[in-house]
């Protein structure tokens, strides 16, 4: 359930007060005394994360956070420890660590973040016919190291954060003020994770920048952190809610500050990753949804959405190709399926080399194509069909198992037709004018084939 927060104190004022801040806000609380309360319920829900405020009655509150990690990985965890047991939370696995007492600025703040940052990270839910949940996305080690910018006002500071983190992480560094920063981004240019001076020439500098940074496509999904004077505090809740993943102090002169520093780092590193191949696995199945996987060709799916957006609004001219493989059926029937297979992917390799790049040719049936052709007149998707009708038929296609330079002459029938103005809808536009190349397209199949016939004209283009 979106927004549930497992509450886990073994002080029953601690987990009332809690649960009724937590309720206070709109979220939905539950709450465990022990860590084997915490652990049962986990088994049975998943909640959005865990906070835990104290230490359960049955075992030690860091101890409970490395078993939620494996018992419920990618479950986010947030405790609120002492100072001398942060480094320890975060190495057992904790996403944040918050300073006791609880400050409701920023519990809440980092609820937000993480509840963010989750709708990129939550695991799909079950597919049809699949009993289980699909496992969480487990980023691949990188061949190389992340890079890390560190803008600071002063040179000097963004020195002495390498200086500090460079022995505790594996990472390349670079320094930059906001305008290389900016600079680099626009060109593509983007580190795995930008730490930031909250403070720069003027108060705030650095909130502006992150805000900036993660309002560009190109820099938006790296991961970001914000570092604070110890007099600025109270503006750590802002940084978190304009998108950075952690505030940190920016003084990192002892070697505890530093450890911690650099696990919370190594934290959002790791995040950033995972979010990268959930993208990356994301962008996959779309591709595989959308593309036909013999031809590699965009398939009806993407094909027919992608036609009405262009007939929208009914500005511009736009055309559509109805193409069919001559007696297709017959080089099934004589040559077999690896031959049929054969000719489908070549002559699809070649209706898209015709194809300009504004627009695509989709395989939409089992030997029928669709040139979806924007921005461009009746007349000439009638020309540039005959340069795909002569490319197929002009060179034999080689079949598999057969000697070099034995190949089968294929050839093609379509018809073309171009959007006609109109004051119907979009889809109702693109229906029509499938329609019009589709009967185009018969009438190239009756009069003999290897043929490009004009919607509405007699003759063969």
């Amino acid at each position: 359930m979106e927004g549930q927060i497992l509450v886990v104190d073994g002080t029953a004022t601690n987990r009332i007060t809690l649960k009724v801040r937590l309720a206070a806000a709109c979220y939905d609380p539950l709450t465990a005394r022990t860590g084997a309360e915490a652990l049962g319920i986990l088994a049975r829900c998943r909640p959005s994360m865990v906070l835990i405020g104290g230490s359960p009655g049955d075992m030690d509150a860091i101890e409970l956070c490395a078993r939620i990690g494996r018992q419920a990985p990618g479950l986010p965890v947030v405790m609120a420890v002492p100072q001398h047991r942060r480094i320890a939370a975060l190495q057992a696995g904790a996403e944040a660590v918050l300073d006791l007492p609880l400050d409701d600025g920023s519990l809440f703040a980092r609820i937000r973040g993480l509840m963010r940052d989750r709708q990129h990270h939550v695991a799909p839910s079950p597919g049809p016919g699949l009993a289980e949940e699909q496992q969480a996305f487990l980023p691949a080690k990188s061949a190389t190291a992340p890079t890390i910018m560190l803008i600071a006002s002063d040179l000097g500071v963004a020195r002495g954060w390498r200086q500090a983190l460079a022995p505790r992480l594996s990472a390349q560094f670079r320094l930059a003020d906001p305008e290389r920063a900016l600079a680099e981004g626009a060109i593509g240019l983007v580190p795995d994770l930008y730490l930031i001076a909250a403070d720069m020439v003027r108060p705030g500098d650095g909130l502006r920048l992150l805000s900036e940074l993660r309002s560009r496509r190109s820099s938006r999904n790296a991961a970001f952190a914000v570092a604070f004077e110890p007099d600025r505090q109270d503006m750590m809740s802002v940084a978190l809610d304009l998108g950075a993943g952690d505030a940190l102090p920016s003084v990192l002169g002892s070697p505890e500050v530093a450890d911690e520093a650099a696990l919370r780092l190594t934290a959002l590193i790791r995040h950033k990753m995972s979010a990268d191949g959930h993208r990356a696995a994301e962008e996959r199945e779309r591709s595989f949804a959308w593309t036909d996987p013999l031809t590699g060709l965009p398939n009806r799916r993407f094909a027919l959405p992608r036609l009405v957006e262009f007939c929208r609004g009914g500005q511009g001219s736009c055309a559509v190709v109805a193409i069919d493989i001559d007696r297709f059926k017959e080089v099934n029937d004589c040559h077999g399926h690896a031959a049929g297979d054969a000719v489908l992917a070549e002559v699809a390799a070649r209706l898209d080399r015709v194809v300009p790049a504004h627009g695509f040719v989709a395989r939409v049936g089992g030997e029928e194509f669709l040139a979806v052709l924007p921005d461009t007149s009746e007349a000439t998707a009638a020309a540039l069909t005959q340069h795909m009708r002569a490319l197929v038929s002009g060179t034999p296609i080689p079949l598999p198992g057969r000697e070099a330079g034995i190949g089968l002459r294929i050839t093609i029938s379509a018809g073309v037709a171009g959007l006609k103005p109109g004051w119907q809808d979009a889809r109702t536009r693109a229906e029509d004018l499938l329609q019009q190349a589709d009967h185009a397209l018969l009438r190239a199949k009756r009069s003999g084939r290897d043929q490009v016939m004009i919607s509405g004209v007699g003759a063969a283009a």
